[in-house]
């Protein structure tokens, strides 16, 4: 069965070899049966988005120094409660932390 992706669209000239455990490779076999794909397509997939997430939360993002200060002043302000944050924090919660 064929099942486009998008990590499919180029050619493929590396490889890309890991040691796995027999319990997890089955978990793996597994979740991309379930997701219609092959193997190396479900772990392409995974790890790729992953690895975008975990980049993502470590980009840099540069600011001109007006947008800085601009940034910086915004901080420093103390905020402001308007009437209808005001009310809703007086009313009681409607759930409860679980720890």
């Amino acid at each position: 069965m064929y099942c486009h992706s998008e990590y499919m669209s180029t050619l493929k000239e590396q490889r890309l070899q890991i040691r796995i455990d027999p319990q997890r490779k089955q978990l793996l076999e597994r979740a991309a049966d379930a997701a219609h794909q092959n193997l190396s397509t479900f772990v392409l997939g995974a790890a790729s988005r992953h690895a975008e997430e975990v980049l993502a939360e470590r980009t840099v993002v540069e600011l001109s120094p007006q947008a800085a200060q601009a940034f910086s002043d915004a901080l420093a302000q103390p905020a402001r409660v308007n009437e209808r944050l005001a009310a809703a924090l007086d009313r009681p919660r409607q759930f409860r932390w679980v720890d």
